[in-house]
This record gives C-alpha cells, sequence and structure tokens, in this order.
C-alpha cells in the first residue's frame, strides 16, 4: 500500500525556473525510504512539501491515501527530525519529549507512559532530567528522535539528522534508526546526500538530480543496475570506472562485441583487475597504468591508476600491497556496463 504519494508536483520560487518540475512519486507504506542526491537537487524541498511546511506550486499529495491540500503540518500525522535537534535549551529531557503532548491535551498518566516507554526505547532513562546543554551530541539526537516517536505519527521525516555528529555517532545511530524503523513499522522519509546512509539505512532509495528522480529501487538494484551514469557514478565508493569507447580506438564496439550504441563503458572499482601483463586471464581486457595514490584500510586497500583512458580505481581485498609504479588494469567483460551517448544504460 502506497503510503506517500506526489502526484505532477511542482516547486517553483517567485518567478523562476521550477526546482521541482512534474514529479510522481510513490513512498511505500512502512518503507524505509532515502531521498538521495547532491546538495540542491530538491530533496530537502521534496520533504518540506510532505510535511507542509512549504506550499506546492502545483500537483497533488497524499498521505495514506487522504489528499493533504489545505490540511495544516500539524494535522497530517508526521513527524519531523532535523539535523539541529531544535530542543528546547531551559527543558529537560522529559520536558522536551513530552512537550507536544501537552500541547494537544494528551492526559497525564498517558504522557507519563508514553515518555517511559520511549525513553527506554532510545536508551535516555538516566538522563531524563538533564538540560540539553549537558548532553552530548548524539544524546540530543536521540532526544529529536524521542520527541517524534512518542507522538505515534503515521510518518516519520528526517532532513539529514547525522550531519552535525561525528563518524562514530553517525555509526552508531545509523543501526539505531534501522532498528527503530523495524520496530514501529511506520513509514521513514529520509533526507541525505550520504550514500553510505542511503545504501546501509534504506529498504528504497530515490535518486535526484536537479529536482527530477534518476532512479528509484533497493539498495541492491541501484548499485547492481544502474539505469544511467549519473546513478553508476553516484552510488558506490570509489565510483564506477567509466570510459569512452572511442579511447578504445576505431572500430572498438565491434571489436569488443559492444552493444551497438555504446558511447561508453563502466566497471566498478571491485572488479579492476590488476597485473603485470603476463597470463591475463580469459576475457579480461588491460590497458597500461601507472599507480598514483593508494589507501591502505584494513581489510582492504584503493587504488587509483593514471591512464591514458582516463583514471582507474580499484578496490581490493586485503592481501598482498601492489607498490607504486607501472601495472595493467581492466576487468573482464561480464562485469562491463554500457552506456549510449545519452548516458542511459544499454541492457
Amino acid at each position: 500500500m502506497t503510503g506517500i504519494e506526489l502526484r505532477g508536483v511542482e516547486k517553483a520560487y517567485g518567478g523562476n525556473q521550477p526546482v521541482i518540475e512534474n514529479l510522481d512519486l510513490q513512498i511505500e507504506e512502512g518503507s524505509f525510504t532515502v531521498l538521495l542526491g547532491p546538495s540542491g537537487c530538491g530533496k530537502s524541498t521534496i520533504l518540506r512539501m510532505i510535511a507542509g511546511l512549504e506550499k506546492e506550486t502545483a500537483g497533488e499529495i497524499f498521505i495514506n491515501g487522504e489528499d493533504m491540500r489545505g490540511t495544516s503540518p500539524g494535522a497530517r500525522g508526521i513527524a519531523m527530525v532535523f539535523q539541529n535537534y531544535a530542543l528546547y535549551p531551559t527543558m529537560t529531557v522529559k520536558e522536551n519529549i513530552e512537550f507536544g503532548l501537552k500541547n494537544i491535551k494528551v492526559p497525564k498518566a498517558e504522557r507519563e507512559a508514553r515518555v517511559d516507554e520511549v525513553v527506554r526505547m532510545v536508551g535516555l532513562t538516566e538522563y531524563i532530567n538533564r538540560k540539553p546543554q549537558y548532553l552530548s551530541g548524539g544524546q540530543r539526537q536521540r532526544v529529536a528522535l524521542a520527541r517524534a516517536i512518542v507522538k505515534k505519527p503515521r510518518v516519520f521525516l528526517m532532513d539529514e539528522p547525522l550531519s552535525n555528529l561525528d563518524a562514530k555517532l553517525r555509526a552508531q545511530i545509523r543501526t539505531d534508526l534501522i532498528e527503530l524503523h523495524r520496530k514501529l513499522g511506520a513509514t521513514f522519509v529520509y533526507v541525505t546526500h550520504d550514500q553510505v546512509e542511503a545504501m546501509s539505512m534504506g529498504t528504497d532509495i530515490v535518486l535526484l538530480e536537479g529536482g527530477k528522480i534518476r532512479q528509484q529501487g533497493t539498495p541492491q538494484s541501484i548499485y547492481s543496475a544502474p539505469r544511467n551514469l549519473f546513478t553508476a557514478q553516484f552510488i558506490g565508493a570509489p565510483p564506477m570506472n567509466v570510459i569512452k569507447a572511442e579511447d578504445l580506438g576505431p572500430g572498438a564496439v565491434s571489436i569488443y562485441k559492444l552493444p551497438r550504441g555504446t558511447a561508453s563503458l563502466g566497471f566498478r572499482p571491485e572488479h579492476t583487475v590488476i597485473g603485470d601483463g603476463t597470463g591475463v586471464p580469459k576475457g579480461v581486457d588491460l590497458f597500461r597504468g601507472e599507480l598514483v595514490a593508494r589507501e591502505i584500510l584494513g581489510d582492504h586497500a584503493i587504488y587509483k591508476f593514471k591512464t591514458d583512458l582516463g583514471i582507474v580505481h580499484a578496490k581490493v581485498m586485503s592481501g598482498s600491497i601492489v607498490e607504486y609504479g607501472e601495472w595493467f588494469v581492466g576487468a573482464e567483460r561480464k562485469y562491463l556496463y554500457c552506456f549510449d551517448e545519452k548516458g542511459d544504460a544499454i541492457i
């Protein structure tokens, strides 16, 4: 069942070019949907329109089948979590969490029960009487989450909530959010520019560029079957290696038995083959490259090669270290992705 649906939604500011134009988007009920893309692609604007914090210029927005035209943010059955926490500094953790319940006149006994349940859920029991200034960044974010959860909304909207945290806390709260989503069964809509957050948490990813959806699907499908060059190079760390077919020489499409119309080839760094030019495996095409940088990261290493065809990255699981110098790099043909002149994938 569709939890949130946008039909032909447009957003323009004044007489300027629309930042969102004729957008159709379906978010399944109970999903953890991530709006992913570079800065300025419109993901936060979409979230704010769903919340009712910004009015769409055209189109319709439905939440659980209900048309949201004329519905105030407070009546939409949603809760928002922002990157800046937005906590009241003069209130304790408990007071921050129950403030919204007081506003909607939830009886005291029920408020106490809900607050007690939610502070245990997010691990804040021992901090319930502290004020925000005496909490760490991770604890403050948990208060913001608890304040959202306690309302028992149908939909959680999260706008880059982890961006102010250090790497260790981000990883910790990512797993907390995955666990919360499973416990609550609510619809989560999460905005980020960080593909690690998107791939690790999302059940569904909506990849945006310039206010348009470039691809939507599960993390697995969007990684293994990119429909265009933008998706191929945005998803993955390092991004997909891409070389132009014409740089392989005249007649490359027929020589390498590539699909008709192939303008560029791509292969993932984890599929990059590194060799010394001897004993080339069957089905692998190698070309000369110079290793110019390497990152040794414990269980794997990332290598950067400079070649006549462009930069090529290799991601290699732990083993012998590749030394600086000249090597041959390439990929098995079964791991190649082909794209046409418009950047669309050729299946």
